[in-house]
C-alpha cells in the first residue's frame, strides 16, 4: 500500500484538530475505555523505572490503571542518590508513548530520490519483508568488505545501551560505529582525558563555597542536570556564591549571584587573564604543583618535555641543583629557566608564565568585554575563596580544603576551540589546588586510561568514515558525528580506502542535529540507510527503510544512571505498556539481523565481552529476550546483592559512598607524590600528536589539512589565540555573534516536538531570535516581529524576542526547533532550524562540533 507525505500523517491517526493541546488524547480515552469494557477498575499500581526522555537518567514511579499510564512521578527513593523532581518532558513521557503520529509498522521508500522536499512514496512492509531486504544487504557487504556498513546512533545508546551495538558491530566486522558525542559535549571530554587520563567531573557542591559557571545550563538541559538543580539550591542557603559567565540571561545566570555577559568565545582569555591575577598576587597551591601535576617538568625549546632514556620526565631538584626524576627526596622547582647538557630548558610553568605576559585584566577587557576591575575582583576572591594550605576533617582523614570549582558543559566545549577552552577551567584549578579537594572539581575514575596521555599516532589513511584518531582528528576518541556526512559526500579527499554503502540509525537524528544541517542531509543521499525510531524523524525521511521502536515507557534495559561525587547506583527501566503492540525494538532487531547474517554466536561473544558478563554470561546457540539479558546484567552489575525481583519492585540499588572513595582515590592515589605519573598542567601529548599530524601531511601530501592551525589547535598549553575561531576572524562583514543554547521542552531526535502537552506549556512550541533591546531598536526590529538571520553558509526566519539579558553584539536561538520532516504535523515544524545556518569548523582535536562561533546579520523580514 502506498503511503504519501499527507497519507503517512493520516494513517497515523491524525484528523484536523489533533495538532491541539488534546492531538493524543482520544488514543489514551479509546485505550482506557477498552480497559474498562474488560471489567471493574483496577486499584492504580505503580511501576519503577527510569526516565530516558534525556541523559539525565532520573527515577521514575509510573502510576498504571487498567495498564494505561495514568501519571508519572519522580521516585522519591532515588531523590537521595540523584534526582528529586522530574523535568516537563519526564512528566509528559506517556504522551509520547500513546502518539498518535508513531511510527508503528515497517516502512519502504519506494522514490529513489532523497531530499527534504522528496516525497518517499513510503509502501507499509511486514516485518519479514524488512528484515529479508535489510539482511540481503548486510550479507552483500559482509563478504565484500564489512567496513561499507555504518552503525551510527544517539540517544540509541541509552535506550538499549551501546554495548550491543558495538557487539554488534564487532560480530559483524566494521569498524563504523558512531555516536553522538561531537554534537553534544566531547571537547570537554578529551579535555579532561589530555590532563588527566579519564573524562568526567562535577563540583563537590556540599562543601563548595564559590561555583564559577561558564555556560553550563543544568536548569534546563546539560548533564546532571536534576542533581545540580536542587544541590546548587540547596548550596545557596548554606551560602555558596554562584557567579555564571555566559552571554546570555540563561536560567543558571537567573538564579545565580553574579552573571557576567562574557563576549561569545572570549572565555578563554578571560580564564587566563585570571590566572595572571593569581600567579601574580601569589594566591596559587605551590604543593599542589609540584607534587601532583607536571608544571615542573623542563621542557626544551622544540616543547619537548626532557626525560630520561626509559622516558621518565625530568624536573629541577632544589636539593642536589641537578635535573633528575622526581623520585624520593627529590624537591622539583615550580619556575625557572635552567641549562641542562648545555642547552636551555624552561619548566612548564614558567611557560606557562611567560604566555600570560601580555593576558593583563585590561587586556582581557578590551577582547572579552569584561571590566578589568571585575576581572581582578573575580580572580581575587576565587583564589582568596580556595583557603590555599588549608585542610578539613572528614570521617578521621585530614583533606585538602579548597571550596571553589569551575563548571561547564557545552559552554566551552561547543567551539571551534573547545578543548583548549576547558583545558584553561582545568589549569586555573589546578593552580589553586581545588582538584579533588574537599568542596572543589571532583574527578571520575581517575587515570582509568593512562593511553590518553600519550601522543595520538594520527593515523593515514584512517580506518573509520568518521576520522576518529586519525590524522584529522588526532585525539577524537568519542567518535566525530557530523563528519560522517562529509566523508560519504567525497570519501577519496580523506584517503577513505572503501565506499561505504549502507547505514543504520537507531534513535539518532544525525541530518537535523549538526552545524551546516544541509551537508548532512547530502551525506544520506549516496547509502542505502535503514533508520530505527518511533516517529518519522528527519532521518528517517532519508531512509530506504523504516523500522518501529519501543519508547522507553514500553522497554527493557538495564540503564545508565548518574553518579554524584558521594552516591552511585545501579537501575533498570521496565515496560508498564505497549500501546501498538509493536513485536520488536531496537534490541531485538539487533538480534534478528545478526541471526539472518550468521553472527549470532559471535554476537553473543562480544554481548559478553562488552557488558562484563563472566558470572552470568549469555550461552551461544539461542536467543535472549530483553528481559533476560537485563536480568543477567543486573546479577552481574550488582554483584548478586539483591535478586532481581528487587530490582522490579524498587528500579534501582543505591550506594553511598566512603570519604576515602571520594577523596583519596583520584589525584591522591594517581598523581600525588614521588614515582608517580602526574596530572597534565602542560599537555606534553599534544606536541608529540602534532609532529605526527605534520610528518602524516608531508608524507602523503594531504592537501585538506591546514598545519598552521593545526599547530595552534595542538598547542600544549591555552593560548589567547584560541579565543579567535574561523568565523570571528573572516566573517568581518558579519556585526553579531549568533549562540545556541538548549531549553527544557525539546530534544533534537523528534519526538518531543509532537507531544501536545509540551506544546502547549505556552511559549513552547516555538524557538525564537532572542536579541538585545537596544540593538533591536537601532534595527528597526519590533517585539515578535518576524526577522531573518544571515550567516555565510544560509538564512533562516523567525521570530524576535527582545530582552536586557543579552549581550548587544549577540543573538542566541535554542537549536531543536524547526523540524523539517514531512512526516511530522504542521505543529511540529514550527520554529527555526537554526543549525542549518552554523558554520561549522569543528575542533580539530576532539572533533567536536562548533555550535557557538558562527556571525550573522539579523534584519526585519
Amino acid at each position: 500500500m502506498l503511503v504519501t507525505r499527507r497519507a503517512f500523517i493520516q494513517k497515523s491517526g491524525v484528523v484536523a484538530g489533533l495538532a491541539t493541546v488534546g492531538g493524543n488524547l482520544p488514543v489514551i480515552a479509546r485505550a482506557a475505555a477498552a480497559a474498562k469494557g474488560r471489567g471493574a477498575a483496577a486499584a492504580a499500581n505503580y511501576v519503577k523505572s527510569t526516565c530516558v526522555h534525556c541523559v539525565q537518567f532520573c527515577g521514575i514511579s509510573v502510576k498504571m490503571e487498567n495498564g494505561i499510564i495514568r501519571t508519572i512521578y519522580p521516585d522519591q527513593a532515588r531523590g537521595d542518590y540523584y534526582n528529586k523532581g522530574i523535568c516537563p518532558k519526564g512528566v509528559a513521557g506517556g504522551f509520547n508513548t500513546y502518539n498518535p503520529y508513531r511510527v508503528k509498522a515497517p516502512m519502504k521508500r519506494t522514490n529513489p530520490e532523497k531530499g527534504v522536499n522528496e516525497d518517499p512514496r513510503w509502501v507499509e512492509i511486514s516485518w519479514d519483508e524488512a528484515f529479508d531486504a535489510i539482511a540481503a544487504r548486510l550479507n552483500k557487504i559482509k563478504k565484500e568488505d564489512p567496513r561499507k556498513l555504518i552503525w551510527q546512533h544517539g540517544h540509541g545508546k541509552y535506550l538499549i545501551g551501546d554495548k550491543f551495538p558495538k557487539a554488534f558491530a564487532k560480530a559483524f566486522g566494521t569498524p563504523n560505529l558512531v555516536h553522538r558525542t561531537t554534537v553534544c559535549e566531547a571537547a570537554r571530554h578529551v579535555a579532561d582525558e589530555v590532563t588527566w587520563g579519564y573524562h568526567g567531573f562535577l563540583p563537590d557542591v556540599s562543601h563548595c563555597k564559590m561555583l564559577l559557571n561558564f555556560g553550563g545550563n543544568y536548569l534546563e538541559g546539560g548533564q546532571w542536570g536534576r542533581w545540580l538543580d536542587h544541590s546548587t539550591a540547596d548550596a545557596k542557603e548554606r551560602g555558596l556564591k554562584i557567579v555564571v559567565v555566559e552571554p546570555r540571561l540563561s536560567h543558571c545566570a537567573a538564579k545565580a549571584d553574579e552573571w557576567i555577559p562574557v563576549r561569545p568565545g572570549k572565555d578563554v582569555v578571560l580564564m587566563l587573564g585570571m590566572a595572571k591575577v593569581l600567579i601574580d598576587k601569589g594566591l596559587i597551591d605551590e604543593a599542589f604543583l609540584t607534587t601532583t601535576t607536571n608544571a615542573p617538568d623542563l621542557v626544551g625549546e622544540d616543547g619537548n618535555v626532557l626525560s630520561t632514556a626509559d622516558g621518565k620526565p625530568l624536573v629541577y631538584d632544589s636539593v642536589s641543583k641537578s635535573a633528575k626524576p622526581f623520585t624520593a627526596g627529590v624537591m622539583p622547582t615550580l619556575r625557572g629557566t635552567y641549562t641542562v647538557n648545555g642547552k636551555p630548558y624552561k619548566t612548564a610553568f614558567e611557560l606557562f608564565v611567560e604566555s600570560l605576559k601580555d593576558i593583563t585584566p585590561a587586556y582581557v577587557e578590551t577582547v572579552a568585554d569584561v571590566p578589568a576591575a571585575t576581572v581582578e575582583r573575580l580572580a581575587t576572591e576565587f583564589g582568596e575563596a580556595a583557603t590555599i594550605g588549608a585542610t578539613i576533617t572528614l570521617d578521621g582523614h585530614v583533606l585538602r580544603h579548597r571550596p571553589v570549582a569551575i563548571y561547564t558543559f557545552r559552554g566551552l566545549a561547543a567551539k571551534q576551540f573547545g578543548v583548549q577552552n576547558w583545558r584553561t577551567g582545568l589549569i586555573l584549578q589546578m593552580l589553586v589546588g581545588c582538584v579533588d579537594a574537599v568542596g572543589g572539581i571532583n574527578l571520575h575514575s581517575v587515570y582509568k586510561s593512562p593511553k590518553y596521555l600519550k601522543p595520538s599516532k594520527a593515523e593515514y589513511p584512517p580506518k573509520r568514515v568518521d576520522l576518529q584518531t586519525s590524522v584529522y582528528f588526532p585525539h577524537a576518541t568519542h567518535n566525530v558525528a557530523q563528519q560522517v556526512a562529509l566523508t560519504l559526500l567525497d570519501p577519496q579527499a580523506y584517503g577513505l580506502e572503501y565506499t561505504p554503502e549502507m547505514q543504520i540509525f537507531y534513535a539518532t537524528n544525525r541530518p537535523f542535529s549538526a552545524s551546516e544541517g544541509w551537508k548532512q542531509v547530502d551525506g544520506m543521499k549516496p547509502t542505502f540507510n535503514v533508520v530505527i525510531d518511533i516517529v518519522m524523524s528527519e532521518a528517517a525521511w532519508m531512509a530506504d527503510i523504516v523500522l518501529p521502536d519501543l519508547t522507553y515507557l514500553e522497554s527493557w534495559h538495564f540503564s545508565p544512571t548518574r553518579y554524584t561525587p558521594t552516591t552511585k547506583h545501579s537501575a533498570i527501566r521496565q515496560p508498564v505498556a505497549n500501546v501498538y503492540n509493536l513485536p520488536h525494538d531496537a534490541y531485538s532487531i539487533l538480534w534478528e539481523l545478526a541471526k539472518r547474517v550468521g553472527v549470532r554466536d559471535k554476537y553473543i561473544e562480544n554481548v559478553n565481552k562488552a557488558w562484563g558478563l563472566k558470572k552470568h554470561p549469555m550461552e551461544p546457540g539461542r536467543d535472549y529476550t530483553a528481559r533476560e539479558a537485563v536480568e543477567l546484567i543486573w546479577l552481574e552489575k550488582t554483584k548478586d546483592k539483591k535478586p532481581f525481583a528487587y530490582a522490579l519492585e524498587h528500579g534501582f540499588l543505591g550506594k553511598k559512598l566512603k570519604v576515602e572513595d571520594t577523596y583519596l582515590k583520584g589525584v591522591e592515589k594517581q598523581f600525588k607524590g614521588p614515582d608517580k605519573p602526574k596530572m597534565y598542567f602542560y599537555a606534553e601529548q599534544l606536541v608529540g600528536s602534532y609532529a605526527n599530524v605534520k610528518k602524516a601531511v608531508e608524507k602523503n601530501g594531504i592537501k585538506n589539512i591546514d598545519l598552521a592551525a593545526y599547530k595552534i589547535a595542538l598547542s600544549p598549553l591555552p593560548l589567547k589565540e584560541h579565543a579567535f575561531p574561523t568565523p570571528h576572524v573572516e566573517a568581518t562583514d558579519f556585526p553579531l555573534y549568533l549562540i545556541t543554547y538548549k531549553r527544557m521542552y525539546r530534544n533534537q531526535g523528534g519526538n518531543t516536538a509532537l507531544n501536545p502537552i509540551l506544546n502547549a506549556l505556552g511559549d513552547t512550541d516555538e524557538n525564537w531570535v532572542a536579541i538585545n533591546s537596544a540593538t533591536a531598536k537601532s534595527l528597526g526590529i519590533a517585539d515578535r516581529g518576524q526577522v531573518v538571520i544571515e550567516t555565510r553558509v544560509g538564512k533562516v526566519q523567525g521570530m524576535a524576542r527582545l530582552s536586557q539579558g543579552i549581550r548587544p553584539d549577540t543573538v542566541a536561538v535554542s537549536y531543536h526547533y524547526g523540524q523539517w520532516s514531512g512526516g511530522m504535523p504542521a505543529s511540529a515544524r514550527k520554529g527555526i532550524w537554526i543549525n542549518s545556518v552554523l558554520e561549522l569548523h569543528p575542533d580539530v582535536v576532539s572533533g567536536m562540533n562548533s555550535f557557538n562561533d558562527t556571525k550573522c546579520k539579523v534584519y526585519k523580514a
